[in-house]
């Protein structure tokens, strides 16, 4: 994403680049503009030839201030907690830029704007890249994947391929598996995704603006209003302490940030009904004033957003947006200042001018070569994730992007051109192919490297009872993933049922982890008020009650922090489970305690204490305390999933997690056959270990 910010209107006089080619490159008399053919005398002008925005290094340089913040943020988030604002920087720097490169060719074409060459243009500076990573990250996702998450992996790629993931990843469970197991490698897509339907809607939105809207102070008065109804809509969709994931994916949440940068750019750009330019100078003086101040608030949120995120979500990104724009005027101007001269340094400046591999690359590389694929000390992996996105960033741009640039697709094979122009075109089936063969092949490939590290479970026949036994599991996506896996016939002696919502947390008190309160929906709390009436209704003759990893974690409560272990702890885990027995009534009601596991943190301080089976221990011995002293039986899964205290990765030789935390469709099957019997125990009163 970064460096697809309208690069094209930031380019080097001369350079040729794609992205400067919608006003640069002689256009061809098959040109459609506006629906009228160009004329001879259009295609031949100078001005149809001269690049009319000239290369600006300090819009590089802040470029790089923003993908190195989100680069950061996603090595080491306790380093830079807000480091994930460094993508509205870029929405701003991409509304800005491109309005100044539409409005720029809308005065020099006298009224027009080519929009097929302006999509061919972003397609040719933005596919090639997308294209190399998606291709890699099909390949590291058949190995590197677990079995449970590929068919989603391989989701995310058709989407990132239809510029759609943000979409997807409001609609899916990103929210909950990237917190917790195995987030998508394409997960920084949703940003891609945003600027292209930006790319798409926005162009032909301002030529419909400029055809009846003559004075530019009312054309940048019409986009602030836009921006204000998105920036709104954030604001009422927006729910402080429940999961952002709509409000921060949306398309139309987003847009305001863009169409701030977009009503700025209309303000001092030049042409027909332009403000006058005395006007615009002013505004440039002051912007070059205020310009320094503005850009140590925009680097300071780099570490303050992720406390005041709901403040953002609020308003707050819409005053940090204007201030983006004051540090844009002034890294435009035609005169230096201060932070001119600091964000045209050298070193920032190479770094914005590989921004855009730098965030394709960096993502993946991250959630590939984790902590659990690598166990190295943090330093030295995150010391390799770098070189390898630096690395590969720089051949990216040094052999596909300017290439491309330059010359076109025929670039990628100068010597063969008509080979270059048939890979191209095959690259999108290719990709598309891949995507649905992924999964297939990955469930190959873990089959033949299925570790050693097996539980042996006895599998000895299962006698059904005298009559019918129902049962209702509470919990989260791990009893829910159990009933997916049961199959009444091999057990017809018994009803299960679900009282189980994914994702969410059975204790009352909100987690806190990483300095700061983790969000949760409304529906979580919806379904922990729900136990009672439902369980009322249903009468099962068992309640089992799993311990959710969730439970390792510290706590909110009135105010304060409540840790892991301390008595406050305790009581905390008592109640909640005093209020679950009291829900069952007169059923049979029982703990199923947690199982040991070994997921890949990403500097997560949750998944890590889930990973210590020091905590898990901890926490089984407070629930077992319970019990013992509530005449409750407990069901030891971690005995049977854990011997030694050792994570187990197969059972009976088959994959016993789908995504280091659920059952698979193998071995669900499995461990029913252990469960079974002790659910038939506990109906009986007896005691089921």
């Amino acid at each position: 994403m970064p460096r697809m910010m309208a690069s094209g209107a930031n380019c080097r006089v001369g350079e040729g680049a794609t992205g400067c080619s919608v006003m640069t490159r002689i256009l061809p008399a098959s040109r459609v503009i506006m629906g009228r053919p160009l004329r001879n005398q259009d295609m031949t002008s100078p001005a149809a030839t001269h690049t009319s925005l000239p290369y600006r290094p300090a819009i590089d340089g802040l470029r790089a201030f923003a993908v190195i913040s989100v680069i950061i943020y996603h090595l080491m988030p306790r380093w830079l907690p807000g480091g994930w604002f460094g993508v509205d920087v870029f929405f701003v720097i991409s509304g800005f830029l491109i309005t100044s490169l539409l409005l720029s060719e809308y005065r020099r074409t006298r009224g027009h704007i080519d929009l097929l060459g302006f999509w061919r243009a972003r397609a040719r500076r933005l596919l090639p890249a997308l294209f190399i990573v998606l291709a890699a990250v099909l390949l590291c996702a058949t190995f590197l994947t677990v079995s449970g998450r590929t068919r989603n992996v391989a989701g995310d790629v058709l989407a990132t391929l239809a510029y759609v993931a943000n979409w997807r990843f409001v609609l899916g469970d990103e929210a909950y598996f990237g917190q917790v197991a195995a987030p998508s490698p394409l997960r920084h897509a949703w940003s891609l995704a945003v600027e292209e339907q930006f790319y798409i809607v926005y162009p032909m939105l301002l030529i419909g603006l400029l055809a009846v809207i003559r004075r530019r102070v009312n054309l940048a008065a019409v986009l602030m209003a836009l921006g204000a109804a998105s920036a709104l809509l954030m604001v009422v969709l927006h729910t402080p302490g429940l999961d952002p994931s709509r409000v921060y994916y949306g398309t139309d949440t987003r847009a305001h940030q863009l169409l701030v940068g977009a009503a700025v750019a209309a303000l001092i750009s030049g042409g027909p009904g332009a403000v006058d330019r005395a006007r615009v100078r002013v505004a440039d003086l002051w912007c070059r004033r205020l310009a320094l101040p503005a850009l140590l608030v925009i680097v300071s949120a780099f570490w303050w957003a992720g406390r005041a995120q709901s403040a953002l979500f609020e308003g707050g990104a819409v005053v940090l947006s204007v201030l983006i724009t004051v540090v844009l005027v002034a890294a435009t101007s035609p005169a230096t200042s201060v932070v001119q001269r600091v964000l045209s340094w050298e070193p920032l400046r190479r770094i914005g001018m590989v921004s855009y591999g730098l965030y394709l690359w960096h993502w993946p590389i991250i959630v590939f070569l984790n902590d659990q694929v690598l166990p190295w000390p943090t330093a030295a992996r995150v010391a390799l994730q770098v070189a390898l996105t630096a690395l590969l960033s720089w051949l990216s741009y040094r052999f596909i992007e300017r290439p491309v640039r330059r010359d076109g697709i025929r670039a990628l094979i100068p010597r063969v051109p008509r080979v270059s122009a048939a890979v191209c075109w095959a690259t999108v089936p290719l990709l598309v192919v891949g995507a649905i063969a992924m999964p297939a092949a990955a469930r190959t490939v873990s089959t033949q490297l299925t570790s050693s590290s097996d539980v042996a479970v006895p599998q000895v026949p299962y006698r059904p009872g005298g009559q019918m036994t129902s049962v209702t599991f509470i919990g989260n996506s791990v009893p829910e993933s159990l009933i997916t896996n049961f199959r009444s016939a091999n057990h017809p002696d018994l009803e299960i049922d679900g009282l189980t919502n994914v994702g969410c947390d059975p204790l009352d008190a909100p987690r806190y982890a990483d300095g700061a309160v983790l969000p949760e929906q409304q529906r979580c709390a919806d379904w922990r008020r729900s136990w009672a009436p439902t369980l009322a209704e249903r009468k099962p003759d068992v309640v089992l009650y799993f311990v959710a990893q969730t439970m390792v974690t510290d706590r909110l409560v009135d105010g304060r922090v409540v840790t892991f272990g301390s008595d406050a702890w305790t009581r905390l885990v008592d109640d909640n489970l005093d209020k679950a027995k009291a829900a069952a009534g007169d059923s049979h009601f029982a703990v199923l305690n947690l199982s040991c596991h070994s997921m890949p943190t990403f500097g997560s301080e949750e998944i890590e204490r889930v990973n210590d089976t020091q905590h898990v221990r901890d926490l089984n011995t407070t629930v077992a305390d319970w019990a013992a002293r509530n005449d409750v039986p407990v069901i030891d899964q971690y005995s049977l999933l854990c011997p030694d205290d050792r994570v187990r990765s197969t059972i009976n030789g088959v994959p016993l997690y789908a995504d280091a935390i659920h059952f698979t469709a193998d071995s669900g099957p499995i461990f029913w056959k252990w469960l079974a019997p002790r659910l038939q125990r506990v109906a009986t009163g007896e005691d089921p270990s």
